[in-house]
């Protein structure tokens, strides 16, 4: 297990910044334990994760679960890009805004997202990010979109991928109820420096470069 580091993703002070430090070990470790113990989980490669400054983690997308599963193997808190009619859940809206999750709205493009992940990535903050859009019914992964390449080069960002593996889609109460073992593979960071943001060939060269590395983790 990683040494834990606590990072702001909120400007707090006094009691309610120690407050927050509490917090996030706290909730770090109860989803820590629960991710090992009911799910039998299994993480290789979290030193990739970088401790401090800015990084994008992508991944596959299997399940409701995928953000607690990447929590767990991060010494860190993950802000993640989340739908947006997750994000309003009563039950997990408290988590979102503890994380700092940026919520997306599906039905189309979401420049007020885009601009909310960019802000949060030029301070620093580690961002989580699923480029398939969605959760892949059939448990390969789908078609990625362009907007998280765009947002990794518009900040500079180095783009660490992420494969979950052992379990597929279930409806939440099933995924609680009848747990699967899970594993969590993550690769190195990549580095995209030479790519333009603005050019539609290197985006789309980024994009299926990182849809390539997360795949590549199965024959790792």
């Amino acid at each position: 297990m990683r040494q834990l580091v606590y990072t702001e993703t909120r400007e707090l002070t006094g009691f309610r910044k120690t407050y927050d430090v509490f917090r996030f070990y706290f909730w770090w470790y109860v989803n820590y334990w629960i991710c090992r113990i009911w799910f039998g989980l299994d993480i290789e490669g979290s030193e990739h994760i970088p401790t401090d400054g800015r990084g994008v983690l992508v991944s596959n997308h299997l399940s409701f679960l995928d953000a607690n599963i990447i929590s767990a193997a991060s010494p860190r808190k993950v802000s993640f890009m989340i739908a947006k009619e997750y994000y309003e859940m009563t039950a997990i809206r408290w988590m979102c805004e503890f994380l700092g999750c940026i919520p997306v709205n599906r039905s189309g493009e979401d420049i007020a997202a885009v601009k909310g992940a960019i802000k949060k990535l030029n301070k620093d903050f580690l961002l989580g990010a699923f480029p398939e859009g969605g959760i892949s019914r059939t448990g390969e992964m789908e078609d990625p979109k362009q907007g998280i390449a765009m947002i990794a080069l518009r900040t500079e960002s180095p783009v660490v991928p992420v494969l979950l593996s052992g379990y597929r889609y279930q409806t939440m109460l099933a995924t609680f109820l009848l747990p699967k073992k899970i594993r969590i593979k993550i690769g190195p960071p990549l580095d995209f420096s030479g790519e333009n943001s603005k050019d539609r060939e290197s985006l789309e060269r980024v994009t299926n470069r990182i849809a390539q590395s997360i795949q590549e983790l199965r024959e790792l």
